[in-house]
């Protein structure tokens, strides 16, 4: 398998399934930004989602 071949009809994207835990340090870690994902299954979602949280209740108060 070549490399034309693995690109062909990727449109510069790619899938991946990685656990849970993984995503959620990630995205609190900054490696990964939440409007960088797209086409979340329902339990990759709710991680992007209270990981988000997570992070904004981390963040300092400024006045």
């Amino acid at each position: 398998m070549g490399i034309r071949q693995v690109n062909e009809g990727c449109n510069s994207t790619s899938r991946v399934e990685i656990p849970t835990a993984l995503l959620a340090q990630l995205i609190t870690s900054g490696a990964l930004a939440g409007n960088d994902c797209r086409c979340l299954d329902n339990n990759a979602r709710k991680t992007l989602w209270q990981s988000l949280l997570n992070v904004s209740t981390n963040l300092p108060f400024e006045e």
